[in-house]
């Protein structure tokens, strides 16, 4: 559970303080299937919808977010650090980045908000497909090029919004990196799919018993004006998550 077995602790401070930007914490070996587990992703849901079902940035329920995420991207193999979101005097949130296994410049982003508000309806499902789409294609492709970041503070009111997303394409452009951007917008089991913008040769299989989406309120493209091009895709768990596994696979080596 994230908070008896992750933030009932002062590990959880101590995990952000040590690791602050540019801090890497050691990899491990990936385990498991190069396939998505639909069991796997609800059981990260559950923790989150669960244990931990309002996260405002900056809170102490998201920092039990980021400390859960970041303990899961490490045991799926990959090299994480912790890149600090100001919010507001005294107070910040966290973007959790797991870096490219080849060490090289990221070819694609996959991104996921993980704070959450009043304004924003949320699921644990997109964080669970999140961390399980990140340790199976660690499985599939070892050394692949794609890089993970969930964002925190991404829905905190606060200036232009979208805080986490601003960090994170300030830092790609830092870094001269040009990734193709992929969102996971809402991710619930049986709802119907849509990819707002461009995969090759990617397209959602039609299901005519799904449930539609649900209204959302409109939000700025942060990478799309700061120039990179940025996929949000949405729909059922298993449906996106084999869809992206084969996707990114296909282009790692």
């Amino acid at each position: 559970m994230i908070r008896s077995g992750v933030v009932a602790f002062a590990v959880a401070g101590f995990l952000l303080g040590a690791c602050s930007s540019g801090d890497a914490i050691p990899e491990v070996e990936a385990t498991g299937p190069p396939a998505i587990r639909a069991d796997v992703v609800a059981n990260h849901a559950e923790q989150f919808d669960t244990d931990v079902p309002v996260r405002p940035a900056g809170s102490q329920e998201e920092l039990a977010a980021a400390t859960y995420i970041s303990g899961h991207l490490q045991l799926a193999g990959y090299v994480v650090f912790l890149d600090g979101v100001p919010v507001r005097d005294l107070v910040r949130s966290t973007n959790v980045v797991a870096r490219a296994p080849s060490g090289e410049a990221p070819r694609v982003v996959v991104l996921v908000p993980y704070d959450t508000s009043e304004e924003f309806e949320t699921d644990g499902s997109a964080l669970g497909l999140f961390l399980e789409l990140a340790r199976a294609l660690r499985v599939a492709r070892g050394g692949h090029d794609v890089s993970f970041i969930a964002l925190g503070a991404e829905h905190a009111d606060i200036g232009k919004g979208n805080l986490g997303s601003r960090r994170a394409a300030q830092g790609l452009l830092d870094d001269d990196h040009h990734p193709l951007v992929i969102s996971l917008g809402w991710i619930a089991d049986g709802v119907c799919g849509e990819i707002d913008g461009d995969l090759p040769g990617v397209a959602i299989p039609v299901e005519y018993s799904c449930d539609p989406l649900p209204e959302t309120p409109n939000q700025p493209d942060v990478f799309a004006e700061a120039g990179f091009e940025h996929v949000t895709i949405s729909g059922d768990p298993a449906v996106v998550g084999n869809i992206l596994l084969d996707f990114l696979a296909s282009g790692s080596d």
